[in-house]
């Protein structure tokens, strides 16, 4: 980016990492997530998405030549440094109960870069609904 003086913006330093992307369903467990990420790791850099999905090796009944109903899922993804990415992976595992069958899925992949973010000090958490 340039200024209005013509001279370049100060980039942020980017910091190499993964991202964690994990699809549960859309039964509060992705806001359980968010929240244990921040009180047990410190992560901030979280989001959760609702989307559209269809269990792809679940029991499905329709009739022929027609899509099964897709459902409402959530679609979290989880920025996290090198160093702590397989304890949060495990984490998010065992906290969303994917191993259950049908509660979901996830993945983790490289990030190419991303800049730090942090909140300022006087952000006050979400309140409990």
């Amino acid at each position: 980016m340039i200024n209005k003086d013509r001279t370049p913006t100060p980039r942020a330093p980017r910091v190499p990492g993964k991202v964690i992307f994990c699809v549960v369903p859309d039964d509060g467990t992705d806001l359980k997530l968010l929240k244990a990420l921040r009180s047990e790791f410190g992560i901030i850099r979280a989001n959760s998405t609702a989307c559209r999905g269809i269990a792809a090796l679940g029991d499905v009944r329709t009739k022929h030549g027609k899509l099964p109903a897709p459902s409402l899922v959530k679609l979290i993804d989880v920025i996290v440094d090198h160093d702590q990415a397989d304890t949060v992976f495990d984490f998010i595992f065992d906290r969303a109960n994917l191993a259950k069958p049908g509660r979901g899925a996830m993945w983790q992949t490289q990030r190419t870069s991303c800049t730090m973010f942090e909140l300022p000090e006087d952000v006050p958490n979400e309140k409990e609904k």
